[in-house]
């Protein structure tokens, strides 16, 4: 039986599209597939997906705008980017395109699924490969206050939208033992509240108004 959702695939590449169709179909989401642009307004005409799941390298936005109108044409439908890799620069404007959701297509199943699930219910947030780009910015409280593995761990799970009692459930801790490293990661990045969690250094206006949920 198939979930209420339904979510739209919009790439060019055969096996990527084949690949996380049959996952995501696994799961009972409703899937629809296009490889065009035309074929993508086309089909937003009539339909209303869940979400959109777009490579936005390999589609032929051809800059950022083109991105940014899909974002503004279709807000009800949260969009997904999932790509082949990113850095720093191409996440600032993805952000300033009001791009909220990002993955790569090497994250795991769970990841992936995780990431999926998270922009349906209209949480905002990264899989943890996209956090590990960012957390590997360098500055002053990277430098001098490294978080441990168990601590990017947590932040990873923070920015999937899972409470302090899912955390703790998930990595089989108390939950007085995930709030201790939530107090201890706000401490050595120097930030008060989980929206400045999301890396240490958000700080250059890297990334606005992301919402973590904790």
């Amino acid at each position: 039986m198939k979930r209420k959702e339904s979510i739209l695939i919009a790439d060019t590449q055969f096996l990527t599209t084949e690949a996380l169709r049959s996952v995501l179909e696994s799961e009972g989401y409703g899937v629809a597939v296009v490889h065009t642009q035309a074929k993508l307004h086309e089909y937003l005409k009539g339909n209303e997906p869940s979400l959109i799941v777009t490579d936005h390298h390999l589609f032929g936005f051809g800059s950022i705008a083109g991105l940014r109108k899909l974002v503004e044409r279709h807000a009800a439908a949260p969009i997904l980017v999932l790509c082949n890799a990113l850095n720093q620069m191409q996440l600032k404007e993805l952000n300033s395109a009001g791009i909220r959701n990002i993955a790569l297509k090497t994250d795991d199943r769970e990841e992936l699924l995780q990431a999926v699930a998270a922009a349906i219910k209209g949480k905002k947030g990264y899989s943890g490969s996209v956090l590990d780009i960012l957390l590997s910015q360098e500055g002053p409280a990277v430098h001098s206050c490294p978080l441990t593995t168990s601590e990017i761990e947590i932040v990873r799970l923070i920015s999937n939208g899972l409470t302090t009692k899912e955390i703790a459930a998930r990595k089989h801790v108390s939950f007085h033992t995930v709030t201790t490293h939530r107090k201890n990661i706000f401490r050595k990045l120097g930030v008060s509240s989980s929206p400045e969690l999301m890396l240490l250094a958000i700080k250059a206006g890297l990334i606005d108004n992301i919402e973590y949920h904790i």
